[in-house]
């Protein structure tokens, strides 16, 4: 006897009936925790989110069997090449036990993200691999002396030992000449392309399950954004996606666990953190009229397109009118080349560091920073929100927003028209900013909001309709992919962006807001299809910074600073409140403001810190990339060699030159290294942090 199509059919066919009993147990789980964790929660007019978030919750459970099945699968289909009876009898004796433990381990693993979500109100996340840094043994006590922990572990010996037993009886059936003699000539009927036809169909629809979707991203928290209330969102995700995210979360930081400030080569006597400590100007038109702020990050909104704006290539649209009326500074860095880049340093007001660990991806975004930027708004008495275009799961920032002490709102909270593969489009996010600013409330507002429409692959709703966009030649020729059709398209998602940002803007304006709210609007990063020269290393980071301010709180700015988006928040501090108490490494960019740099009180502390600790107008921006900019001098410090680029920048054609160093470069360097090092030691440092 051989191993042979009808016998591997069959097998599939036993082992579809044997994992039906394992994905039924699996929404019997969901069940239980929706109705264990649901106790007191009002839940009233949800019910449409509770039926979709225990469908999803289903291709979940459908996706962790797929990828158990994967395997088992494969060793089947070998065995068609093979055609070894024996041998495959052999190897029932490995599938038996393979199912037992990982169902075992599945259902263990419930076990522990069910505790893990009662103590943090969490799936299992990358915490768990701290639990060995506090006391183990005390907390291993804690668990065992828990009343709940007898019940859990009884409920899993008898889970275990049912598993067992149902997978040898299913195993036995694979390998007993009874089985093998079942009838199956009726696949006789089928020649042998189409038999081979159905193995690949098997292989396909596995794939499919196990990725749980054939949209642009599989399967995972991403996805699971359906609804306002956390905890039906949480419903749906499956202890198997936790541990994964967690796994790949701790994988991303392996390599970067490196000590910056080592990297950077500045010394210990050259740290001093409490420079960050600072204080608002004195603003009494502000205490008296509490302004609401807003926040604007708007993705892909780079500054490159822009220099190329006109009739024929109309990027701006009605933006350009806003940009007009109110403050733009052109010579403005993003704090990096990704988007959370952006978000960690517009929330914890700290730089980015090269070769630093993200916080929102580590164990640190479950801590409370005094330097987030909602602390003075929210020591103030505002109310402060956090607006994000797409899931709130993506590097876990809806824990880190939180945690920062902002009210979350994602993708989730609206009904999504046409939406994009990140999340909602730019008109629906504008509206979710308005609709949340608009709300009454006895408090003024702070809102923090990031888009997510302007990115690959770009879309637009398909009612929208461009305004001109002749993509001028000496753009094009920068652009590495030459498909003018989807070139075009990127800039009229560019495009559609900005219109919805001057809509927002127009609708302000034309309210009563426009006499009590401040909005700032910048861009995350540049559009990423450019390839640029050296000399444009200034046009690759480029973003605009817009600015509007009502007339009564009005100050005076220096466009032409060099400034970045670690220099936002100072500035809002100082049109919004008085005598505020904030920690940021950014300085205000106002006009008459004190500039206060940083002194490193000792030997080496160089003529950029002394010139800016008076009212200098010099003022320095940089990024994660070491790109370091001030006035008509630039340099780019590699952290992996500690070579430096030097060069003079044009502020006129935006352009850089290659020149010899001088002792300002050097200082320009000295100045970006020491104060990433000392944001580098303040954000490590556990006396700066405390735990929610």
């Amino acid at each position: 006897m051989i191993f042979n199509f009808e016998k591997y059919f069959v097998c599939i066919a036993r082992l579809i009936g044997l994992n039906f009993v394992f994905l039924v147990a699996m929404m019997l789980y969901r069940v239980f925790f929706f109705f264990y964790f649901s106790k007191g929660m009002s839940l009233e007019g949800l019910e449409h989110y509770i039926v979709q978030s225990f469908i999803l919750g289903l291709r979940f459970d459908l996706s962790s069997i797929a990828y158990i099945n994967a395997p088992i699968i494969l060793i089947f289909t070998t065995f068609l090449i093979i055609r070894n009876l024996l041998l495959f009898k052999n190897s029932v004796f490995f599938i038996k036990f393979y199912y037992w433990i990982s169902f075992t381990f599945l259902a263990i693993l419930n076990a522990i993200d069910f505790a893990f979500y009662s103590i943090f109100n969490n799936h299992i996340n990358i915490l768990i691999f701290d639990f060995f840094k506090d006391d183990a043994l005390t907390l291993i006590k804690t668990i065992i002396y828990d009343p709940r922990f007898l019940t859990a572990t009884m409920a899993l010996i008898v889970s275990s030992c049912a598993i067992y037993i149902l997978v040898s009886r299913t195993c036995n059936n694979l390998i007993s000449i009874r089985y093998f003699s079942f009838n199956t000539s009726f696949l006789n009927i089928f020649n042998m392309q189409m038999k081979i036809t159905t193995v690949l169909i098997i292989f396909v629809l596995t794939f499919l399950m196990a990725r749980g979707t054939v949209s642009m991203f599989p399967l995972g928290k991403y996805h699971t954004q359906i609804s306002p209330n956390t905890f039906i969102n949480d419903l749906s995700i499956t202890s198997l996606s936790s541990l994964a995210d967690a796994l790949y979360a701790k994988y991303e930081q392996s390599d970067k666990k490196k000590n910056v400030q080592e990297l950077l080569k500045v010394s210990k006597n050259e740290i001093d953190a409490s420079i960050f400590e600072k204080i608002s100007q004195e603003n009494k038109t502000a205490e008296e009229i509490k302004p609401n702020v807003v926040v604007i990050i708007m993705e892909g909104f780079g500054k490159l397109p822009i220099l190329y704006n006109s009739p024929g290539f109309n990027v701006l649209g009605e933006l350009k009118e806003h940009f007009e009326q109110d403050t733009v500074f052109y010579n403005f860095l993003a704090a990096g080349t990704i988007t959370i880049n952006a978000l960690e340093t517009t929330i914890l007001n700290m730089p980015q560091r090269p070769a630093g660990i993200q916080i929102t991806q580590s164990p640190q975004s479950f801590k409370k920073f005094p330097s987030s930027s909602a602390k003075p708004y929210k020591d103030a008495g505002y109310s402060i929100k956090a607006v994000y275009g797409g899931s709130l799961t993506w590097r876990t920032i809806e824990d880190f927003l939180k945690n920062q002490g902002f009210q979350t709102y994602g993708e989730g909270t609206v009904v999504k028209q046409f939406p994009h593969q990140w999340g909602i489009n730019d008109k629906q996010f504008f509206e979710l900013v308005l609709r949340e600013l608009k709300k009454k409330s006895a408090m003024p507002q702070f809102i923090w909001a990031l888009s997510t429409a302007t990115h690959a692959p770009y879309e637009t709703p398909p009612y929208y309709k461009a305004l001109n966009l002749e993509i001028p030649d000496d753009l094009m020729k920068k652009i590495t992919n030459n498909d003018r059709k989807y070139i075009k398209q990127m800039f009229k998602t560019y495009q559609f962006a900005n219109r919805e940002a001057a809509k927002f803007l127009t609708e302000i304006k034309n309210s009563d807001l426009a006499q009590n709210t401040i909005v700032v609007i910048t861009g995350d990063h540049n559009l990423r299809e450019f390839t640029l020269k050296d000399e444009e290393l200034f046009k690759r980071y480029a973003v605009p910074l817009y600015v509007y301010v009502p007339e009564k709180l009005k100050k005076k700015f220096n466009t032409e600073l060099c400034a970045s988006h670690l220099d936002i928040m100072p500035t809002l501090y100082d049109l919004s409140l008085s005598k505020a108490k904030y920690i940021s490494a950014g300085i205000s960019l106002l006009e008459e403001e004190n500039v206060k740099g940083i002194n490193f009180n000792n030997d080496h502390t160089n003529s950029f810190a002394k010139q800016n600790s008076n009212k200098s107008k010099k003022h320095i921006a940089f990024n994660s990339e070491g790109f370091v900019l001030c006035e008509n001098i630039a340099a780019q410090y590699d952290i992996a060699t500690g070579k430096t680029k030097n060069f003079t920048f044009d502020s006129n054609t935006k352009m850089l030159s290659f020149t010899q160093e001088t002792k300002e470069h050097k200082d320009l360097v000295d100045y970006y290294k020491k104060t990433v090092a000392s944001a580098d030691v303040y954000l490590n440092r556990d006396a700066y942090t405390k735990t929610e």
